[in-house]
């Protein structure tokens, strides 16, 4: 019963989607396994990934941030200007940036948690407020010359498999970072009293104050940790394209979601995987990778990811009223 429980687990459902994808990608699209393109993908997927890992807390409360794309942008803008023109240590700046994206965060936790504001009005104004910081502070310029230590936080590469005189596989540096976060999230979500409330809160918030359990406070701190996050996000994002930009990042918060959604959190709340919004990033990729490898244009790609969220979506719903009726 164990097995088969663990068999039938939306976990594993969506590994056998990944598993599916790469084996007909691999038999249709003629050099999709090439290892190296693959790797270097890898890198544009991981800043996305470790956002949805705090999202997925949010979502699991039957909350929203669409905020984060721009508070990525607003911190990567914050540390160019103190590296810059403070002429702070670069590793200075990126606290005072990290610090930023907690304070933004907080922010948005602050007033829809004790205001008692949706945080899909709150997440929505602080996007544009966010963005149009970003844009004044840096005058719509861009930021550059980062040293190539920073750099290397993004663009570095670890265990590298060689063919002959070339690299054909290499594991990025910032894969260890998603790594970590994804298993902080994972601990928290399955082995901590924060996983439960969350998602006892998701289901019916009433019900969870009345079984004293401070909601205001959790999902304030849940949304301080998404800027924390994302402040991190940010160091990997500016490294990784060597520039700060205040239009970078945008459209990511929809990605985000979708990776959440696909994995199996229900967009009203009450039901969460760490694990699955993993996958879903993984699926998101490898859907995008093996389609443009197809030669399928880009803003075509983008309606293939949107039939497949709304899909998701109402079958997570779906098996949520069956599991209802059932109990």
């Amino acid at each position: 019963m164990i097995i088969r429980r663990i068999l039938l687990s939306r976990e594993s459902i969506l590994l056998y989607v990944l598993l599916a994808m790469c084996v007909g990608f691999s038999i249709f699209v003629e050099g999709f396994l090439d290892w190296w393109s693959i790797s270097e993908r890898t890198r544009y997927w991981i800043i996305p990934g470790m956002i949805a890992v705090p999202m997925t807390f949010i979502i699991a409360t039957a909350g929203i941030d669409l905020s984060v794309a721009s508070i990525v942008a607003m911190c990567g803008i914050v540390l160019g200007l103190l590296y810059r023109d403070a002429q702070w240590p670069i590793w200075c700046a990126a606290c005072a940036a990290v610090f930023a994206g907690l304070l933004a965060g907080a922010f948005n936790g602050g007033v829809s948690s004790y205001l008692k504001i949706p945080p899909l009005v709150v997440t929505l104004a602080t996007m544009a407020l966010f963005r149009g910081v970003a844009m004044g502070l840096s005058k719509a310029r861009s930021i550059s010359d980062f040293p190539d230590g920073f750099q290397w936080l993004s663009q570095g590469d670890v265990f590298e498999i060689h063919v002959g005189d070339s690299v054909s596989a290499f594991v990025p540096v910032p894969l260890f970072a998603l790594i970590a976060v994804v298993a902080v999230g994972w601990l928290l979500m399955r082995r901590s009293w924060i996983g439960r409330f969350t998602k006892c809160i998701g289901e019916n918030e009433i019900a969870a104050e009345f079984a004293a359990i401070d909601v205001r406070r959790l999902k304030f701190a849940l949304y301080a940790a998404c800027g924390l996050v994302c402040g991190i996000a940010s160091l990997f994002n500016t490294a990784l394209y060597a520039t700060a930009k205040a239009d970078t990042a945008a459209g990511m918060e929809l990605e985000v979601i979708a990776c959440v959604v696909i994995g199996g959190t229900r967009i009203s709340g009450g039901e969460a995987s760490v694990i699955g919004s993993l996958l879903g990033l993984l699926i998101i990729g490898i859907l995008r990778y093996g389609l443009e490898m197809a030669g399928v244009k880009s803003q075509h790609v983008i309606i293939f990811v949107g039939a497949l969220l709304i899909i998701t979506a109402v079958f997570n719903e779906w098996m949520a009223g069956r599991r209802g009726v059932e109990g």
